[in-house]
């Protein structure tokens, strides 16, 4: 058995991360959209973005799991464990090949990293901006509405709120 992969074995898995790396840039540019749009109280934007995001999401995951089941296929070719990660398979690849690979493995999960820091930021500032405007409305209205809370320490809020209201909640 080939101790090393072939190139016509290893081409199609960096075409795949290659792939990654730019559809996490494309999510990265969905979320600093968003934000703008958050940032600049562009209710309707947000929501739209939103939906994009989601579908964006969705095509990733379905790249994600083309590159996981092409790296199990590659494991299980050269008799390795099947959930062996792309980066202890390393040695099984050309030497020449290696340090793309690495390169395009350690660009994946930075993006990773940083997709997932902002979509963070973006539910800190959606979720802050809900509660500036529960408590606006709780300020006008203080007869409606009432603030509870959960066992579990969640902020819950009840009362007779407007009908535009209750669709962003």
């Amino acid at each position: 058995m080939n101790e090393e992969f072939e190139k016509n074995e290893w081409d199609p898995l960096v075409d795949l991360l290659r792939e990654e790396v730019q559809e996490y840039g494309g999510l990265y540019n969905l979320l600093e959209r968003q934000q703008d749009e958050i940032f600049n109280g562009e209710p309707d934007s947000v929501m739209r973005t939103n939906g994009a995001i989601e579908t964006h999401m969705g095509q990733m995951n379905t790249l994600r799991e083309k590159r996981e089941a092409k790296v199990r296929a590659m494991a299980t070719e050269v008799q390795c464990e099947e959930d062996l990660s792309l980066k202890k398979m390393l040695p099984r690849f050309p030497e020449y090949i290696r340090p793309m690979l690495e390169a395009l493995i350690d660009e994946v999960n930075a993006m990773v990293s940083r997709t997932r820091r902002k979509a963070r930021q973006n539910y800190l500032l959606l979720s802050r901006t809900m509660e500036i405007t529960q408590e606006a409305l709780r300020m006008s209205e203080p007869d409606n509405f009432s603030k509870t809370y959960s066992r579990k320490g969640k902020v819950g809020m009840s009362g007779n709120m407007p009908a535009t209201y209750k669709a962003f909640v």
